[in-house]
């Protein structure tokens, strides 16, 4: 059996400055994923899609998901064709140059 002189001793070395570190560390956590969430904000009514082998990061209105053309594009890029849930960010496999034009034809057609 542990006395309680022993289990003293160890919540005082627990307790000891190394908590205030482990404290520092959990706030400067904490600010830094701040930070990263802070790059991923979105214009209200937005959404992030990433294009193209290098991921390029699109701020989409969510008006344009419902165009034709949108809708095409993102169901030929899913992986499986009954599988609606969507696990992390869209993603669209198709070049930037492409995805780019389609913006400029959703802008004149919605006036968004």
């Amino acid at each position: 059996m542990v006395s309680t002189r022993s289990l003293r001793r160890l919540m005082k070395k627990l307790s000891a400055s190394d908590s205030n570190n482990s404290y520092k560390r959990l706030v400067n956590a904490a600010a830094a994923d701040e930070k990263k969430f802070e790059k991923l904000d979105l214009a209200r009514g937005c959404v992030a899609i990433y294009v193209g082998q290098e991921r390029k990061r699109y701020q989409v209105p969510l008006i344009y998901l419902s165009l034709s053309n949108f809708q095409q594009l993102i169901n030929a890029s899913q992986e499986d064709v009954f599988d609606v849930k969507i696990d992390g960010p869209i993603t669209l496999a198709c070049p930037t140059h492409t995805f780019e034009q389609l913006l400029k034809i959703a802008k004149k057609t919605t006036h968004y």
